[in-house]
């Protein structure tokens, strides 16, 4: 959720977007036209509707209509700085209290299907707000890529496409590797499993964190991040926690669903899962490699 929340659209906006919908159609990807000082952007939303609640999902599915069309603004107002690891700056710095940034709005189409509520908007973004905010941030000073070390619990599961049986596990470690070299993280080479105590059977949580951390270390990594994947019903839900190598402190974790689609393969299933995990725990890299001059706690 974002702390300020914009109002709906009223007239003086309306007219505004009006005048920037003569300017032309907007469609597919965020896009940003210029009108009277502001930014009016389409960007598209979307939301796992959880417990039958529909009013909670399309405020998610809305802030995320927000921080997208950010993004595309800040593609228009600061182009020079587009690297992953501005990126990690915007997250921290604008995209956490993206509705400060935010006038009018308005909600062009709504859509459910298949567990999801999937929405575009027109947004207002104040655009000398948002230089500023731009400017004050200052370029990411360059600091050595941290290395992360993935891993995951397997689970073996039947899946259509490939008619045999395939642990999603690994799949979901796939995905996620991409994703998090994606956005400026160096890969160290993974084992195919979450390490286990010695009796072969569940470790518990502290043991499991302190297993991993070591396996890090290990490796040279300064985070681990230890992914698991739980059924729900007749779909997944894939949570994932990144850890601190040296002082094997949790550092962030975040959980979401995984819809299985019957003729999708499972590694294009596990990718948008994957993206929004990334989303969600990549800003806290930076304190991983923070930590690589400190001790592990006493």
């Amino acid at each position: 959720m974002i702390p300020a929340r914009p109002r709906p659209i009223r007239r003086a906006a309306l007219l505004l977007l009006a005048v920037a919908a003569v300017l032309g159609p907007l469609p597919g990807t965020p896009q940003a036209a210029v009108v009277a000082g502001s930014l009016v952007v389409r960007a598209e939303g979307r939301a796992p509707i959880l417990g039958g609640r529909e009013d909670v999902a399309q405020q998610q599915a809305l802030d995320e209509s927000f921080r997208r069309a950010l993004l595309e603004s800040l593609r228009v107002i600061a182009p020079e700085r587009q690297s992953p690891r501005d990126l990690e700056t915007w997250q921290e710095t604008i995209l956490s209290r993206a509705g400060d940034f935010v006038g009018a709005w308005r909600i062009l189409s709504l859509e459910r299907r298949d567990g999801f509520l999937s929405l575009e908007a027109e947004i207002e973004i104040w655009r000398d707000k948002l230089a500023r905010a731009a400017r004050s941030s200052g370029p990411v000073a360059a600091a050595p890529a941290v290395r992360l070390l993935v891993l995951a619990d397997p689970l073996p599961l039947a899946h259509l496409p490939a008619e045999e049986e395939i642990d999603a596990g690994r799949a979901a470690a796939a995905a996620l590797e991409a994703e998090f070299s994606r956005r400026g993280a160096v890969i160290v080479g993974s084992t195919d499993q979450a390490p286990r105590e010695e009796g072969g059977g569940p470790a518990s949580e502290e043991n499991r964190v302190a297993l991993a951390a070591a396996a890090a270390k290990r490796l040279g990594a300064d985070a681990v991040l230890l992914a698991q994947v739980l059924r729900r019903g007749e779909d997944l839900v894939l949570s994932a926690q990144l850890v601190a190598a040296v002082s094997e402190a949790t550092l962030a974790s975040a959980r979401t669903e995984v819809p299985l689609k019957r003729d999708e393969p499972l590694a294009e299933t596990f990718a948008p899962a994957a993206r929004r995990i990334a989303a969600a725990l990549s800003p806290r890299l930076a304190a991983a490699r923070s930590s690589r001059g400190h001790g592990a706690p006493p």
